[in-house]
């Protein structure tokens, strides 16, 4: 469904519409170019017929050659159009220069090889088309945004998607298989000069105009979708055209005949529709005929009208032609060209029922009626009014279990139709142009499809069919890059709901203009919706994270106090170490060796010269001295060192336990 509603989006969007017309006006010139000669709007619309593979609409060509004929791009002498010397000579060094600036880029950037030069140079601008095939949004996001590296980030698909190219390349020798692909990858991520940049420039913009000129021909997938398998029930007025040549919709109407075919529509019509058709042919064809008894074939021919126009077409020239060809329309036509027959539809009792009961419904009469006034400023005649009621009825019971819709010029018809949902898409009843317009009758039919741009890229460069370079600038680009990247960000279901809308919009016959606003402001409300969620979530995410923060410092608080607590109890276990240590190394332990000194001098004095008073001051003294040393050198540095290193351990035994307290 994306890529379905970036076409629509690139098909209707005013800005997408304005280039889309400078890609056609492009590809004007380029025809004109190939021709020697002068061309008529037929010539032109055939050359154009043969790049994109279907015709498109004649208003079309006609806006690109007036646009060129304002900018004094092209000649037009004797209904034919050509270009002039100055821009055909303009063309043909374009031309040479492009040519020029392959053959610099392979010399440049990929030699040595072994194959032949010329088909390196083929291969080198097939790979290059094959890269923008896939890689468009990357190249384009990496020249709008100076910081982007999209196509870097992608190197390894590039890599895998030029080596399948290359390999199944049977004209390059094999040899040069790997290194060119790695040269090309390369190239297009590492390197930067002029030829290269201008050789880029070249094929992304013609890949931006072939993807504008397929989104803008075609059918889209949904009203494909919608219309396929469906019950087309056709009023008096679509009758009433089928097989007129004069009509303004027989060419078109011969063109719903295969499409129909295509998507397997049944048309037909109700036994009200078809007395309608009879009564009101026959009225006609009293006029015609009177017309023809009174006036000469000279005034008669000048007529607009489109049945008598019809009939001189089937070379009525006298009263009895006339009579004949009154003949031949006074009945419902039984095909609408050739393919699909026109059914009646009566064959069902509870259908009959259905009409009958809501043409005597005064409310049903009154409601259509009010719809018609409010349109016309008048009353609708009571006869289509009853017939409009019933077709309405008609058409209802048989949505109630299948696909099926009405084909009617017929206003109040269609405004009622706007007021009803549709069915699988398909809305309750359709005019003709819009139709035609829905199924690009007239601009490449339901054979296109619009969402694939790949084979229209591929024969632009092949046939030398590129866009001047100066034709879109790369605001352009960027613009087609923000819609895409807009809609892929978009949830599924926002997809989907958009490009039914968009669909719908274009089923009630908008203009162009009006389902493009429309289309802008979905795109817009959908904008502000994800603003204020985001706005939302911002705040929700705020007060997430500032309670967050809280319940982190909370929590802290109560860590920092648990963990002072084991801190207390740690320090207070050093403490007492300290104490004890320094009772037993600055009290006990002299005190003792001090007495065991005494015991010595008591159990082994002799008959020394020295008094035992004596004795016992020099044993007290020495163990002074000796305290006194120990103490400075050994025993209080030991303390010092041992008080120091359970200190340092505190706060691993204070984490330690405070991670074992909160398992």
């Amino acid at each position: 469904m994306d890529k379905t509603l970036k076409t629509l989006h690139l098909r209707l969007d005013s800005t997408s519409r304005s280039l889309t017309k400078n890609a056609i006006s492009q590809l004007i010139i380029k025809v004109l170019f190939t021709s020697d000669l002068p061309l008529t709007i037929k010539e032109i619309g055939n050359g154009i017929k043969d790049v994109l593979k279907t015709a498109i609409a004649p208003n079309r060509i006609e806006e690109g050659i007036e646009k060129l004929l304002e900018k004094e791009e092209i000649i037009y002498a004797k209904k034919k159009y050509s270009l002039s010397r100055s821009n055909r000579r303009t063309l043909n060094k374009r031309y040479e220069d492009s040519t020029e600036r392959l053959d610099r880029l392979v010399e440049t950037y990929f030699t040595p090889f072994h194959s032949d030069k010329a088909l390196v140079i083929d291969w080198f601008s097939d790979a290059t088309i094959e890269f923008f095939k896939s890689y468009s949004k990357e190249w384009i996001s990496d020249i709008c945004h100076k910081k982007s590296e999209k196509v870097k980030e992608k190197s390894s698909d590039i890599f895998l998607h030029i080596k399948r190219r290359t390999f199944n390349n049977k004209d390059l020798d094999k040899k040069d298989y790997a290194v060119l692909v790695e040269r090309f990858v390369d190239c297009i991520i590492n390197k930067k000069d002029a030829d290269l940049d201008a050789h880029l420039w070249e094929y992304g913009t013609s890949a931006f105009a072939a993807n504008l000129l397929q989104s803008s021909i075609g059918a889209d997938p949904i009203s494909i979708a919608a219309f396929r398998d469906s019950k087309c029930v056709l009023d008096t007025n679509v009758l009433m055209n089928i097989g007129l040549e004069a009509s303004e919709y027989h060419n078109t109407i011969k063109k719903l005949d295969g499409i129909f075919s295509q998507l397997n529509v049944t048309p037909g019509y109700f036994h009200i529709t078809e007395q309608e058709y009879i009564n009101t042919v026959s009225n006609l064809n009293k006029e015609i005929l009177r017309n023809v008894e009174k006036f000469d074939y000279s005034v008669i021919k000048e007529t607009d009208d489109h049945f008598i126009q019809s009939a001189i077409k089937r070379e009525c020239s006298n009263y009895e032609d006339f009579q004949t060809f009154c003949q031949q329309i006074s009945t419902p036509p039984e095909y609408i060209e050739s393919k699909k027959k026109i059914e009646i539809f009566n064959d069902d009792p509870k259908l009959d029922i259905a009409i009958e009961n809501a043409q005597n419904d005064e409310n049903k009469k009154t409601e259509l009626n009010t719809i018609y006034k409010n349109v016309t400023r008048k009353d609708k005649r009571d006869a289509p009014l009853v017939h409009d009621v019933g077709i309405i009825a008609g058409i209802e019971y048989y949505r109630n279990t299948e696909k099926a819709f009405i084909l009617s010029q017929e206003i109040s018809v269609n405004k009622y139709s706007h007021t009803k949902p549709t069915v699988e898409n398909l809305p309750l009843a359709i005019r003709l142009d819009t139709i035609i317009s829905m199924l690009a009758i007239d601009n490449g039919g339901t054979d296109v499809n619009p969402t694939d741009f790949s084979n229209l890229f591929a024969d632009m460069i092949r046939f030398n069919l590129q866009p001047d370079k100066n034709t879109f600038k790369i605001t352009d680009l960027s613009k087609l890059l923000d819609t895409e990247l807009q809609i892929e960000q978009l949830p599924a279901e926002e997809v989907v709901k958009i490009a039914n809308s968009l669909h719908g919009n274009i089923s009630k016959g908008l203009s162009d203009d009006e389902i493009s606003l429309e289309l802008n402001r979905e795109f817009q409300e959908v904008k502000l919706k994800f603003v204020d969620d985001l706005a939302e979530a911002k705040d929700s995410l705020s007060f997430e994270k500032s309670e967050k923060e809280r319940l982190k410092r909370q929590e802290a608080k109560s860590a920092n106090v648990i963990k002072g607590l084991y801190r207390k109890e740690e320090v207070e276990k050093v403490d007492k170490y300290i104490k004890r240590s320094r009772l037993i190394f600055f009290g006990g332990l002299p005190i003792g060796i001090s007495l065991l000194s005494c015991l010595g001098v008591y159990l082994y004095q002799n008959d020394s010269e020295l008094s035992n008073f004596l004795s016992y001051w020099i044993a007290l003294a020495v163990n002074v001295i000796v305290w006194l040393l120990t103490s400075v050198f050994i025993s209080k540095p030991m303390i010092a060192r041992k008080s120091a290193k359970q200190m340092l351990e505190i706060e691993e035994i204070v984490e330690r336990r405070y991670e074992e307290g909160i398992k």
